[in-house]
């Protein structure tokens, strides 16, 4: 990438969400809505029970996950441990996507689960930095 498409790109993505696989789904919901988050329930399909919890509002844009729900969208399966995280950013356009995974990939980085279209709308890839921390790509759909 040249410098002005790198500078193109950081303008089209943010952080969309902080994943944190927790050990105790209720336990880590209560204590979030403890510390002023709004929590919405994001369910499995065919599953009844929340699999997740997703802040509406408060401090940080942050998505608690059991280890059930975060292996349906990390096939890698992440399990729950102290300091982990998945930081989702969003890119707008997927290509931008595509070609910032390929950054990631050339810069010592490491695609954990490739750039595909996923159950939710979205296409999604999952990357990791040199040191292991983990990122979701979130773009458009391959067909848009």
């Amino acid at each position: 990438m040249t410098a002005r498409s790198e500078d193109c790109l950081t303008r089209s993505m943010s952080v969309s969400q902080i994943n944190l696989v927790v050990s105790d789904l209720e336990r880590s919901r209560a204590f979030y809505e403890a510390v002023g988050c709004r929590l919405r329930p994001i369910m499995l399909p065919g599953n009844e029970a929340p699999g997740a919890w997703a802040a509406t509002t408060g401090f940080a844009p942050v998505c608690l996950h059991g280890t059930e729900f975060a292996a349906w969208w990390d096939s890698s399966a992440p399990a729950a441990a102290a300091g982990s995280a998945t930081l989702d950013v969003t890119i707008d356009a997927r290509p931008g996507a595509v070609a910032f995974v390929e950054t990631i990939r050339s810069h010592g980085g490491r695609v954990v689960q490739e750039l595909a279209d996923m159950p939710w709308g979205q296409s999604y890839a999952v990357v990791a930095d040199p040191d292991g921390y983990r990122w979701g790509i979130r773009s458009a759909l391959s067909t848009e």
